[in-house]
């Protein structure tokens, strides 16, 4: 039993590496501002490397947590692995229009993953957009409208607006005690 036990471990341990190859020769395709070495660095390959498909995955997860990258694709065939990326447009400015108070609008800013000179990426708009109304919420605008616009530049550049409406701001008028009546309504 124990001998059989051993040699479907072996097995397995053989079958999980005989699907690994060796990379010969990386290509990479579509890049415009972020350099090769750049691509190599955060994808951590090396040629001489062993590689298999759950490498292949990792390097895919790595690329895109830069945010650098819209598409990404990978292709491995006789021991050249070829990355073709799409590079995500780089925001040149951010205006921020209907805000007339310096105080809201450093604090919509600051509180902002996108900033001028970054990567655009619609998934952190979205979230930017929820914080925006949070922030909104908490100084007392509860129905703010905003829409966003890009504008499309040369070069793969946009420019970001935010056209917010704040709306009417939410006011204590009158505050009344129910029940005992240890305190006046006139205190």
């Amino acid at each position: 039993l124990k001998i059989f036990l051993c040699s479907i471990i072996i097995n397995i341990f053989l079958i999980s590496f005989s699907y690994a190859e060796l990379i010969k020769k990386i290509k990479i395709v579509g890049n415009d501002r972020i350099s090769n070495e750049t691509i190599l660095m955060f994808s951590k390959i090396n040629i001489n490397d062993d590689i298999n498909n759950s490498d292949l995955n990792d390097i895919l997860k790595t690329l895109y947590e830069t945010n650098f990258f819209k598409n990404i694709s990978l292709n491995f065939t006789s021991n050249i692995l070829e990355i073709k990326v799409i590079e995500n447009p780089i925001i040149q400015n951010i205006v921020y229009e209907g805000i007339k108070s310096n105080k809201i609008k450093d604090l919509i800013v600051k509180n902002s993953k996108l900033k001028s000179r970054s990567s655009y990426d619609d998934l952190i708009l979205k979230n930017d957009l929820k914080q925006i109304k949070i922030e909104l919420k908490n100084l007392g605008y509860f129905f703010p409208l905003i829409e966003t616009y890009i504008e499309d530049l040369n070069n793969n550049k946009i420019n970001l607006t935010y056209n917010i409406d704040l709306g009417e701001k939410a006011k204590i008028k009158k505050i009344s005690f129910i029940g005992d009546k240890k305190f006046k309504d006139k205190k």
